[in-house]
């Protein structure tokens, strides 16, 4: 009984958090917004935007940018109305400045190179990120590695099983506490996107990053990712998860995966139908039903996958098998959101959103499971 009172509090408690950051979102001024462009644009002069991003295109300034500017392979006009608070950085390209223009910050100045800078940018771009995928992981576990040569690390770890054996209690607060946080991002997400209508530029850039290397191989390529959450492939790997925990007569687990996995689409579904966002319009590769706002992609297969690999990893025998089952859930799971982008089906932002989402429910399963195997645990010793 101790337990549901702890579980029933911290669960409201998220609420109110959630609520009250609603509020205290809803009171602050507006933020003006960010533009990015890949085509020539014109800032008129009675327009104020916070940052002007543009790439492969000329811009022309006559009125405000609050926070700077920054432009790759073109040219850069600032008329005598403009007035630019921050530094300008134009990257393969002219800058050229009426008399009567001000520019509170720096100006650096790359002139065109004979070749386009951009890809170089760009490749730069996707290269760090794909060996922050691949590095990270290999990175952590390293140190995981090495903090096993001091003898702190034996301590702590007899410290925690002591922890999970006497007074599991704390794990499942913790892991509800994680809940917790993830419904405070989507909160965050949620506002800034459908209200205050902030996530335009990170939308835009994202798209255009994602789709600038284009091909039908890697458009054949993106769709087979994309059936991985959901289509034929994926109804494979589900249906062969239930039917091994049943054979296995894993009950609580079976369990578990179901409430994650259809509660996940359940919710979803909900979440969609209250925010009615319409889909990108600009092309599809792929057709999809239903609103955009939070990524069902996104967010059910990271509550399937994460319940799979959850379940996976705490029966593993050793740490390294844990860790890999891990990495591999998480570039599958990144792997199906980024897909959705590139179909043309999702803006970033709802798969960042559905992955909030998602981590959300997991983590409040994750403990539900915990609660019912350890309500279990208590029934067996009496």
């Amino acid at each position: 009984m101790r337990l549901g009172r702890i579980w029933k509090s911290v669960v409201l408690g998220c609420l109110v958090l959630a609520g009250s950051l609603a509020i205290v979102h809803s009171s602050g001024v507006a933020e003006y917004p960010d533009v990015f462009s890949h085509k020539d644009i014109s800032i008129e002069p009675n327009q104020v935007i916070e940052r002007l991003l543009v790439a492969g295109a000329n811009a022309t300034v006559s009125g405000t940018v609050k926070d700077g500017i920054v432009l790759i392979d073109g040219n850069l006009r600032l008329m005598r109305e403009a007035r630019i608070q921050g530094s300008i950085v134009v990257l393969g390209g002219h800058v050229m400045r009426q008399t009567g223009s001000q520019v509170d910050g720096y100006v650096i100045h790359v002139p065109p190179q004979g070749f386009p800078l951009l890809k170089i940018v760009i490749g730069w771009l996707f290269l760090i990120a794909g060996l922050s995928l691949i590095l990270l992981p290999l990175v952590l576990w390293l140190l995981f590695s090495l903090s096993k040569r001091f003898s702190v690390y034996e301590k702590a770890k007899k410290w925690l099983f002591t922890v999970q054996d006497r007074w599991p209690i704390l794990y499942i607060a913790l892991t509800l506490g994680l809940s917790c946080s993830m419904l405070l991002l989507f909160s965050i997400l949620a506002w800034e996107t459908m209200f205050r209508h902030a996530m335009g530029v990170f939308d835009n850039t994202f798209i255009w990053l994602v789709r600038y290397f284009a091909n039908p191989t890697l458009d054949h390529i993106m769709i087979a990712i994309s059936t991985l959450g959901y289509g034929f492939s994926y109804a494979v790997i589900v249906t062969t998860s239930f039917v091994a925990l049943a054979v296995y007569r894993r009950w609580l687990e079976l369990g578990g995966l179901a409430l994650s996995f259809a509660g996940g689409a359940v919710l979803n579904f909900v979440l969609k139908n209250l925010f009615e966002r319409t889909r990108p319009d600009a092309f599809h590769l792929v057709t999809a039903a239903g609103y955009s706002f939070p990524s069902g992609h996104a967010m059910v297969s990271l509550c399937f996958y994460g319940m799979l690999a959850f379940l996976l990893a705490r029966n593993a025998q050793t740490w390294p098998w844990r860790y890999f089952v891990g990495v591999i859930t998480m570039l599958l799971v990144v792997a199906i959101g980024i897909s959705r982008i590139y179909l043309g089906v999702h803006y970033p932002s709802d798969v960042v959103a559905g992955y909030s989402a998602g981590t959300m429910w997991l983590l409040f399963v994750i403990s539900l499971l915990m609660w019912w195997e350890h309500e279990r645990e208590e029934k067996m010793e009496k």
